[in-house]
């Protein structure tokens, strides 16, 4: 997980964290900051998200302001994305929800201690987060469409380049290419038979009248739809994969289907409506559950696939192609995307945020060796086994544009991004309604977002 996203949750665990405050305290009153157009900055966001970054390690004489000057720039991001008719899709909201509530989990160690932990069920604090979600997806969009015609030309990025004072190159980290081969454990054929027959009692139960959105809520192990009741609205072709949509779109109203199987699990779907190319479906997932033997024998089975490759019976992105259960890599020799960058090459200080664990067993890895099968618990909280090769390995050194090109390229990108965002904001802060209840003129920020400079 980046810094962003990890800072974002944490800025959301304590928001939930005053507001329970607040709901068990006599004083409900918050008071108000600044109003930007219809946005609202109050005392608490601007405390919280001090006390968030002080929680990371900031210590900055100025974080006030920029806090303050941070929460001003988003609040009119929210504001123009509403004149722009912005929306974000509620299926991208569901999943970054997931995605959060998987982060306290990590946190906390559980959905039960989650759930204790906020004084709140995982349905009730998704309602509360689900606000905070929606603007930042937001956010992200509008500054999003705001820079999304900026290009860089070579000939620009040799310029920002030459012109570097030479105590101003950057310092190129430490950097990795690495491929993995995942293995996710098989479940045995009890708990396959387990499964199958409790989705086909439930189906029995429904077909004799039971509700399926009821069975649903109470039984169905899809975190994206369960709390609806197992409900998917105006579903076209493409949107789940191919054998969910095979059986879904071939169904009649009211229909339920037989038990089938998905790469997520084994499935009842039940049609309630069709429009055209559109469809509206519920239904229930539930997965086999894995037991410590799974897991024994996925390892093992790693660690008889590494020794072929280390004997060259196979090759590394052969038994990639053929044995991981990583789709997004396993058809490129396994080589893992760093999503920071865009690109295959990862920085110590990358993997350190990101997995301290696999930095551990490839930092002294010579290059082309493998690691021993490592245990990785995967976002949709999934355990598995994995093994790592270490392609390459780039030592610390000042920038250079023959090998540093794809570096430089997305440096220059990012400030021409920033100067291009911070020219949109001094443009528009003209054009947006902001009363506040301090004097801003004691703001360098808002002295600077208001010159003519």
């Amino acid at each position: 997980m980046n810094r962003y996203v990890y800072l974002v949750c944490l800025i959301c665990l304590n928001f939930i964290q005053a507001q329970n405050i607040k709901q068990g305290s006599s004083v409900l009153v918050d008071g108000i900051f600044a109003i930007i157009g219809d946005h609202v900055i109050f005392h608490s966001d601007i405390n919280n998200q001090i006390n968030q970054y002080q929680t990371q390690g900031f210590d900055d004489p100025n974080l006030r302001e920029k806090v303050i000057e941070e929460l001003f720039f988003q609040k009119t991001l929210l504001h123009f994305a509403a004149v722009d008719s912005l929306i974000i899709d509620p299926a991208e909201i569901d999943n970054t929800l997931n995605q959060r509530i998987l982060f306290f989990e990590e946190q906390l160690g559980s959905k039960e201690k989650v759930e204790s932990y906020f004084k709140k069920s995982i349905i009730e604090l998704k309602d509360e987060l689900k606000p905070i979600v929606e603007d930042q997806l937001l956010i992200q969009k509008m500054q999003y469409e705001i820079i999304k015609n900026i290009d860089v030309s070579p000939l620009e990025i040799e310029t920002f380049y030459n012109d570097l004072h030479v105590d101003s190159i950057p310092l190129i980290e430490t950097q990795f290419q690495i491929a993995q081969i995942l293995k996710k454990p098989d479940a045995s054929n009890l708990a396959i038979e387990e499964t199958l027959s409790k989705l086909e009692d439930l189906r029995n139960r429904i077909l004799k009248g039971a509700d399926f959105s009821t069975m649903a809520i109470l039984y169905s192990e899809d975190p994206g739809s369960s709390r609806n009741g197992g409900g998917y609205f105006d579903i076209k072709k493409g949107f789940f994969v191919k054998e969910f949509e095979a059986v879904a779109f071939s169904l009649d109203i009211d229909e339920v289907s037989e038990v089938f199987e998905t790469q997520f699990g084994y499935h009842i779907v039940q049609l309630i409506d069709r429009r055209g190319n559109e469809i509206d479906v519920r239904h229930i997932l539930m997965t086999p559950k894995i037991s410590n033997n799974d897991m024994i024998v996925a390892k093992e089975f790693l660690e008889a696939l590494k020794n072929k490759i280390i004997d060259n019976t196979m090759s590394f992105s052969e038994a990639a192609k053929e044995f991981s259960a990583d789709d997004n890599t396993k058809y490129n020799g396994g080589v893992l995307i760093n999503p920071n960058k865009n690109n295959s090459f990862f920085s110590i200080s990358e993997l350190e945020k990101l997995d301290i664990s696999l930095l551990n067993e490839i930092k002294d890895l010579s290059v082309d060796s493998l690691t021993a099968p490592m245990y990785i618990k995967l976002p949709d909280g999934q355990e598995a086994y994995r093994i790592i090769k270490l392609i390459s390995k780039t030592n610390e050194h000042v920038a250079n544009l023959k090998d540093d090109y794809p570096f430089l390229k997305n440096l220059y990108s990012q400030i021409k991004e920033d100067r291009e965002l911070k020219k949109w904001y001094k443009r528009k802060i003209q054009d947006v309604y902001v009363h506040t209840y301090e004097n801003m003129y004691n703001y360098n920020f808002y002295n600077n977002l208001l010159s003519h400079e």
